[in-house]
């Protein structure tokens, strides 16, 4: 996994692997399975992601609370203080 990561940091990092020939050049130095090389030679995303075993979605919801259990705690305690001045 860490030569993957490497290469992705070299590409992102080494403007001369824009030309074509350099980037492939670079993709055949590395010790990757040739199912990633030719995903990444075919600049194929989803290919890549699946070959990594990534998870690249990832979602966070947050719901609001229910107003209608705001009010019946707020009324509780005060229901609560008029018991206790009896």
């Amino acid at each position: 996994m860490s030569t993957i990561i490497k290469l992705l940091e070299r590409m992102g990092n080494d403007a001369i692997l824009t030309n074509l020939t350099e980037f492939h050049s670079a993709i055949n130095e590395t010790n990757l399975s040739s199912e990633l090389k030719t995903a990444l030679m075919n600049k194929d995303t989803n290919a890549v992601i699946k070959q990594m075993d990534v998870c690249p979605d990832i979602y966070c919801l947050l719901f609001p609370a229910d107003e209608n259990e705001n009010e019946e705690s707020e009324e509780a305690p005060s229901e609560d203080k008029s018991e206790i001045s009896l």
